[in-house]
């Protein structure tokens, strides 16, 4: 059994001060690998792969690199603990050791298991939405409850004709890459995605009481600038650009879990169906973004409304203000 303050399996007197320093490289250098990878290489590189292609490629990937890492940051801390060049043969041969022994081996195989969990409830959450996942863990809508919610029904403009131009296949890579590029967007302006409809999306926030709720405008203009940087790709790929236009409203929901073999959220209330028919009357009004006059009262001054009218929506029994939305 070896001495506390030496290293079992290399014999290396322990240090505090080098063990720390050590734990920090491993970390910074192993997050700033992973990260870049994430994002920049990752991030479309498997999207028509099978979940277990990437599941395996990933995980070995990730190891290779933590092996790595752990060789040269062993190698680093030896020679602090021992006071020699990195290169010199007694700091490899530490290394070395530790590496042949159990100690690094059960190293890679807890790490093996926990990113390939990591990886897995990654694709889970993306898959089934984070809100879902967590609702559903949580238990928040086990019991159905009232909310106040925000709702943005974003509609594909000439969807119709761009469908038949391109054909159902062709379409379906048009859509897919439309609301891929659509979704940072909404992720950070806290938008929940309810439904995917087609070529229509409906996205959700609750309503925040007593403060502004600009979430929702600033996820429409980070939408459109983010597709408009997409622009080159959409008319070399699909020879279109796909433009959009939505709707904005507020009103009371009941929230719940339905479903038996295949649960989901549900939202119930007649303020859905009314941002739909908000959204409907983009065309006829020729504006992209149309809110209630309801919502606007919650949102900042930042922006400018415009009056397009009073409107008696179908299915309402009083008439409702519209209003169109730029920035200055």
């Amino acid at each position: 059994m070896g001495e506390s303050i030496l290293y079992p399996s290399t014999g290396n007197i322990y240090d505090f001060r080098s063990s720390l320093i050590s734990i920090l490289l491993v970390a910074l250098m192993g997050g700033s690998i992973f990260g870049f990878l994430e994002e920049l290489v990752f991030k479309n590189l498997f999207i028509q792969k099978a979940f277990i292609v990437k599941l395996l490629f990933k995980t070995s990937l990730y190891v290779s690199v933590l092996t790595i890492i752990l060789f040269f940051n062993s190698a680093i801390s030896t020679s602090l603990i021992l006071n020699l060049p990195v290169h010199h043969p007694d700091v490899l041969s530490s290394s070395l050791t530790f590496f042949a022994n159990f100690v690094f081996i059960s190293i890679v195989i807890y790490a093996s298991f926990f990113m390939c969990l990591s990886i897995f409830l990654s694709d889970i959450f993306d898959y089934v939405g984070t809100h879902v996942l967590s609702n559903f863990f949580t238990g928040t809508y086990s019991r159905s409850k009232k909310e106040i919610r925000v709702f943005m029904f974003l509609d594909m403009k000439s969807s119709t004709s761009i469908a038949e131009s391109l054909g159902h296949e062709k379409y379906y890579h048009l859509l897919n890459s439309y609301y891929r590029d659509m979704t940072d967007s909404i992720l950070n302006a806290k938008g929940e995605i309810y439904q995917y409809i087609g070529d229509e999306i409906v996205v959700s926030w609750k309503l925040r009481k007593d403060i502004q709720n600009d979430h929702c405008i600033n996820c429409y203009y980070s939408i459109l600038a983010k597709l408009n940087s997409r622009q080159e790709f959409y008319i070399d790929t699909f020879g279109v650009m796909p433009e959009f236009k939505a709707g904005l409203h507020y009103g009371n929901i009941t929230t719940g879990e339905v479903g038996l073999i295949k649960k989901e959220i549900l939202f119930t209330g007649d303020v859905l169906n009314t941002t739909a028919r908000i959204q409907g009357l983009c065309n006829e009004l020729n504006a992209s973004l149309l809110i209630s006059d309801d919502l606007k009262k919650t949102l900042s001054p930042l922006y400018n409304y415009e009056l397009k009218g009073e409107f008696e929506l179908r299915g309402r029994g009083q008439n409702i203000q519209l209003f169109s939305v730029s920035v200055e």
